[in-house]
């Protein structure tokens, strides 16, 4: 079924999308709430939503849905913590913590979590769209190089200089 309604969304069935609301909104709210308050809950999954529809409506772009928007829940849950203003250290249950056994791992998961996100903060601002979209969001190199006006092996280059500079501004 959910191949079903990730072809239809790829093939532009304007139907395909209220399909998918009605069938995942439930269970992918119970999902964000584990993360967020209910009201970012709810402003999390309309977001996943509604960036799953601009990212396949009649792209011909075939996807897993459900992993898919499980994966664009969590990242949206993220950003809701980012406008909040949570600092990533006082992220939620498994966005961070792991499984909560052993405190001084957890903590150090906590810290390096922490410093990867302020070090991708001081990315070049397309070099940390690039990155967040292929890493976070899953976007293929193809949709990259379409948003970025670039051809596919420069968008390869760009997101592995920000891996590369990522990398490079943790280590200092």
């Amino acid at each position: 079924m959910t191949t079903t309604l990730s072809r239809r969304l790829a093939g532009g069935d304007t139907t395909a999308m209220a399909d998918i609301y009605r069938r995942f909104t439930p269970e992918l709210l119970r999902y964000a709430a584990r993360f967020v308050d209910p009201a970012l809950a709810e402003d999390a999954v309309h977001d996943a939503l509604a960036g799953t529809q601009a990212a396949l409506e009649g792209r011909g772009r075939h996807v897993e849905l459900r992993p898919w928007l499980y994966r664009c829940v969590r990242n949206a849950c993220l950003s809701e913590l980012a406008r909040a203003g949570r600092c990533a250290g006082e992220l939620p249950g498994d966005l961070a913590a792991g499984d909560g056994h052993d405190v001084p791992e957890a903590a150090a998961r906590r810290e390096q979590l922490r410093q990867a996100l302020s070090s991708l903060e001081r990315l070049p601002p397309r070099q940390r769209e690039a990155l967040r979209l292929r890493a976070l969001a899953g976007a293929e190199y193809d949709e990259l190089a379409e948003r970025f006006g670039l051809n596919e092996n420069a968008t390869v280059q760009l997101v592995h200089r920000a891996r590369r500079n990522l990398c490079a501004a943790m280590a200092a």
